[in-house]
């Protein structure tokens, strides 16, 4: 059930947010009838949309499909299916069913647990700038299990997610830095990066409200705990993350 809700995640965030741009202009109507169909609660009318266009070798079709296979939408859930759909698509480079992929090999109580494959898919297209695959990268490296657990690559990959402006990598490192995890403890620090994932813009989107929400109670918090010196040093330290983009925070 894990592996689903967090497949889903991703073909909300990438599938539907506009991805039709990718698909080859003979295929495009039949992804975009079927996204409306599946809009509509029509889940089986997309697979019948998607896999003619998938078979054909549109990657976008054969990503859709594979999460459909994934979550259980519209077809029975076949992960031996749906990995068989992505790895198709990621013969011809689609960055989303990298990401998916990968977090089907990470799933230990799955038939497909691969987690050396699962980190060199991730790498691939965290590498190219993908928030979802640097955010994960940094989250399995601070838990550990999986990988061995290392707070250097842990920051590493929060930062080049935190510099794109996403809400829970910021947050993860004002964790990082409020119980001194990987850097030196710094509660300034701390409060500035949970600020920042405070103020961030959600755009109504429920993952990012929640997180947006968690880091102003981890803020407010951590400030009960502050001296006025420290919360006018992280005031000073938010000011200049903002001028400078969200690129030089540290």
């Amino acid at each position: 059930m894990m592996i689903m809700r967090h497949g889903f995640r991703i073909f909300h965030a990438i599938a539907l947010a506009g991805t039709l741009a990718l698909a080859t202009p003979v295929f495009a109507d039949a992804l975009s009838d079927g996204q409306n169909a599946l809009m509509q609660g029509d889940d089986g009318g997309a697979i019948r949309l998607w896999t003619p266009p998938a078979t054909e070798g549109d990657p976008e079709a054969q990503f859709r499909l594979g999460l459909m296979y994934l979550s259980g939408r519209g077809v029975a859930p076949d992960q031996k299916m749906a990995v068989r759909w992505l790895q198709m698509a990621i013969e011809k480079h689609h960055i989303g069913a990298s990401v998916a992929l990968a977090r089907l090999y990470m799933d230990k109580a799955g038939a497909f647990y691969d987690p050396k494959t699962a980190l060199n898919l991730l790498r691939d297209v965290a590498n190219q700038g993908v928030i979802e695959a640097q955010r994960y990268l940094g989250e399995t490296y601070r838990k550990g299990g999986d990988v061995g657990q290392d707070f250097d690559e842990t920051r590493r990959w929060y930062r080049l997610a935190a510099a794109q402006g996403d809400i829970e990598a910021q947050a993860g490192l004002g964790e990082l830095y409020r119980y001194g995890y990987g850097v030196e403890q710094s509660y300034p620090h701390a409060y500035m990066w949970f600020s920042l994932a405070g103020s961030a813009v959600t755009d109504n989107i429920p993952e990012r409200v929640k997180a947006a929400r968690a880091a102003i109670k981890a803020r407010d918090e951590l400030e009960r705990m502050m001296s006025q010196d420290d919360l006018a040093e992280a005031e000073k330290l938010a000011l200049a993350c903002w001028q400078a983009k969200l690129q030089t925070c540290d």
